[in-house]
């Protein structure tokens, strides 16, 4: 099977990943700091990655590029949301970032967020989740660095 060039981006992502996770509840409350490990690999020309942390929270997703959209798209599951999140997304090759727009469902009701994964120049990838607070503002959620084993 001849992969596209768009489906090329996964390429660098797969592997096992060492992920030195911060998580922050809500504005003002105290971090929590997480370990976790993601093994991500290609079938085909989708990306499968399996996630796991210390804590044990698990997920599960698949991303590639979506021809009829002419888009990203990917899919997520994991021990806490209630639904499967749908994400849509692009790639800015300059900044070597992967941007996803996703939506889920978490105690009943619809959320959305941003899914912000650099590629660094020293190999490290760093994962933004942001999430819009009421007052419209940006709030870092989680923010993860993956170091290649």
């Amino acid at each position: 099977m001849h992969m596209g060039d768009e489906a090329k981006v996964f390429e660098k992502d797969v592997g096992t990943w060492d992920a030195d996770v911060e998580v922050h509840p809500a504005p003002g409350a105290p971090s929590v700091r997480l370990k976790g490990v993601s093994t991500n690999r290609l079938v085909g020309r989708f990306l499968v990655v399996d996630y796991s942390a210390d804590s044990g929270f698990e997920g599960h997703g698949f991303y590639g590029w979506d021809p009829a959209k002419q888009r990203y798209t990917g899919a997520w599951i994991d021990s806490m949301q209630e639904c499967i999140g749908r994400s849509e997304g692009s790639w800015d090759a300059a900044t070597r970032t992967m941007t996803f727009e996703t939506e889920a469902t978490h105690d009943g009701r619809a959320i959305r967020y941003r899914e912000i994964t650099q590629t660094r120049a020293d190999g490290t990838q760093l994962y933004r989740n942001i999430v819009k607070l009421p007052d419209g503002s940006d709030f870092e959620m989680i923010r993860t660095v993956y170091r290649r084993r």
